[in-house]
């Protein structure tokens, strides 16, 4: 079962550019790549380039189509963690530095008690949960969302709560889908609203959605809760608009729907335990408010296989890519990608001509 955010009825196109790219490559691993050759390279199924807010490059593989409504897995916890912000912003909860039972009183005596909203989006509430992720072994997620989703056995945020404390809040990260389901309750709470009809009301109606989204929930019916860590699904092209409004800093057509503040303080590891070369297999990565970090200032959501929303601020720059990796994370996909992301920032600070500033003051030297 699942809830949905409809079309926006005043939704208007993003502007288009498709030959913004043409000629473009990168390099990886001695190669020169060609985004075509990311379709068979990455097990590409979709790809949008966003630069300055103008489409430069959308294309679509493995019988996608436009329409096409891809499953996010834990990109969406990005969103979620947005929803957190837009509650702020409404006034809805006061602080993320207010402890998660004061809008949740029934954490009293469980793991949660004593972990502030900030601890939970950055995944450092101390819980134990999956320690041996990156080796593959997802126990603790398989047990949470076959109970929840596929039976329907309890609830999900019955089930997030279960889990035991291992450390102190706030001093180790341990990547946490369950802690995910805490927060879109938080949502629910401090909203008295469903959390997919917070999202369609605050985020995807405003920024004018092309497509409807859907949010699968644990449970049919009124009582059904929208999964936090996984299970929503939405056309890539809105999967961008929605990378489009963070990289504005959480603005759309000139009004302020985060707090001013929030991108620049969701998106950075501020805490020694989250840099990168802390909390991922790649050392390039860190972690932040459920947004995981690059060493250079850029930051992505992500999900398993290769979903992916990367952001790059400073150039203006938002990729969405859905993708079929054949495992959860492939490290050579992952670096692949990077080389890529930074050849595109590369590509755009040239000048409309094809040249780079500094290459031209070197061809007018003597």
């Amino acid at each position: 079962p699942t809830r949905t955010e409809a079309t926006a009825p005043e939704h208007q196109p993003l502007p288009e550019d498709p030959d913004a790219l043409d000629g473009f490559t990168y390099e990886h691993d001695g190669q020169t790549r060609t985004l075509a050759e990311l379709y068979e390279d990455m097990e590409t199924s979709g790809l949008i380039i966003v630069h300055d807010g103008v489409i430069v490059h959308e294309s679509y593989g493995r019988g996608a189509t436009v329409g096409t409504k891809f499953t996010t897995w834990s990109l969406v916890k990005s969103i979620t963690s947005t929803l957190v912000g837009v509650a702020v912003a409404e006034g809805k909860i006061e602080s993320v530095d207010d402890p998660l039972i004061k809008y949740l009183p029934e954490l009293a005596g469980t793991a949660y008690d004593g972990v502030t909203i900030k601890q939970a989006l950055q995944m450092s509430s101390g819980v134990r949960y999956d320690p041996n992720l990156w080796d593959g072994e997802m126990t603790d997620t398989v047990k949470f969302m076959t109970n929840s989703v596929v039976t329907g056995k309890s609830p999900s945020f019955d089930l997030a709560i279960e889990f035991k404390r291992e450390n102190d809040p706030g001093t180790v990260f341990n990547y946490n889908t369950a802690e995910s389901q805490v927060l879109v309750e938080l949502v629910r709470r401090v909203t008295d609203m469903d959390a997919a009809d917070y999202l369609s009301e605050t985020l995807w109606q405003p920024l004018g959605m092309e497509f409807a989204g859907a949010w699968v929930i644990d449970g049919a019916g009124q009582d059904g809760a929208e999964i936090g860590g996984a299970f929503y699904n939405a056309a890539l092209r809105d999967w961008a608009r929605f990378g489009l409004f963070i990289e504005q800093g959480g603005a759309w057509n000139g009004t302020q729907i985060l707090p001013a503040d929030w991108v620049d303080r969701a998106t950075v590891s501020d805490k020694p335990h989250l840099k990168p070369g802390i909390v991922h297999p790649n050392p390039n990565r860190g972690y932040a408010w459920h947004w995981w970090t690059y060493a250079d200032g850029t930051f992505t959501a992500s999900g398993a296989n290769g979903q992916t929303l990367y952001i790059d601020r400073e150039n203006d720059i938002v990729v969405a890519r859905s993708s079929a990796w054949p495992e959860g994370y492939v490290r050579e996909h992952d670096d692949q990608s990077f080389a890529m992301y930074k050849a595109l920032a590369t590509w755009f600070e040239r000048e409309p001509g094809g040249v780079l500033e500094d290459e031209t003051v070197a061809a007018d030297a003597p």
